[in-house]
């Protein structure tokens, strides 16, 4: 993985690449918006020495000091190599840099990868909820204080609303 260079990029036709890597995912659960995407707080490149973008992660749009992780994708080519969890890393630098002082996730329960990803970065299992879309999927939350000061329990109960906890 030495040969990968991680990189925040707010460059257009690279976050339309990026877009593009993430429409193209074999785990592709729901349309990506690609404005959406492009008003995240951070978009995380994973690119070769080249330029080649293989990978991308984000923190999704959103302000104050909580920050949702999202669109983490990697090429089919260059998995197993550690860039998942680069960009995962990236990311806790970004917010931390940004002040962003809890940062949540939410995997669902078949994504294994990405649930052993953020554990193996320090994050916390919080809770299981049903999936809002009515697709009957059960999504784990996930989280990271960023900061001692963080009364994690009360923000995740803040974000979880009236989702309905999996049994």
């Amino acid at each position: 993985m030495s040969d990968i260079q991680f990189v925040i990029s707010e460059q257009l036709e690279e976050l339309a690449l990026a877009a593009q890597l993430i429409d193209g995912r074999d785990d592709n659960a729901h349309q990506l918006d690609h404005q959406v995407f492009f008003d995240s707080r951070a978009v995380i490149l994973a690119k070769t020495f080249e330029g080649e973008i293989v990978g991308c992660a984000a923190i999704k749009a959103g302000k104050g000091t909580v920050g949702e992780l999202g669109y983490l994708v990697v090429s089919p080519h260059y998995r197993r190599q550690g860039i998942a969890q680069g960009l995962t890393q990236k990311r806790i630098e970004v917010a931390k840099a940004l002040g962003i002082m809890i940062l949540y996730a939410t995997i669902r329960a078949e994504n294994t990868s990405s649930q052993a990803n953020l554990l193996k970065a320090g994050f916390q299992f919080w809770r299981d909820y049903l999936s809002i879309r009515g697709t009957g999927n059960t999504v784990g939350w996930y989280y990271l204080a960023l900061s001692a000061n963080v009364d994690a329990e009360a923000i995740m109960l803040s974000l979880v609303g009236d989702r309905i906890q999996a049994v």
